[in-house]
């Protein structure tokens, strides 16, 4: 059987387009309700020292140190804006330095309300407000 340099090359395209159509889906990731995630009826106060920071999308992740009454420290996972969206109102990844104590609104997370929320507005320690987006989305 004789196969003509078209049929190679016809060929060659059309598995180029699905390899290149299979990676560019593949990266494609999924953005999530905030009302699926997070209970939008309760806002919880948060006080604690930022431990780290995740910049990456689709949202930034503080990690902070919360210290209850009793003295013990808990470890709470808050979710902010996109890196766009904050890049956009001026910020950069050095002005929330790790050991910064901050104040959250937030919303609980419906699996891990103890440990997990999504931030409405932040504040410095002393009220000084830093990040604020729509209460309920």
């Amino acid at each position: 059987m004789k196969v003509n340099r078209k049929s190679k090359l016809q060929a060659s395209i059309t598995l180029f387009s699905a390899l290149f159509l299979g990676a560019l889906t593949s990266t494609v990731s999924a953005h999530h309700s905030l009302v699926g995630e997070f209970d939008t009826s309760k806002t919880i106060e948060v006080r604690g020292a930022i431990t780290s920071i995740e910049w990456t999308n689709p949202h930034i992740w503080l990690y902070l140190d919360v210290t209850a009454d009793d003295g013990s420290v808990k470890k709470m996972e808050c979710e902010m804006g996109s890196p766009n969206q904050l890049i956009r109102q001026g910020w950069k990844k050095e002005d929330l330095p790790v050991g910064t104590v901050i104040r959250t609104q937030a919303n609980p997370a419906w699996d891990d309300p103890e440990h997990i929320c999504s931030t409405r507005r932040i504040t410095m320690d002393d009220g000084t407000p830093i990040f604020s987006r729509p209460t309920n989305l």
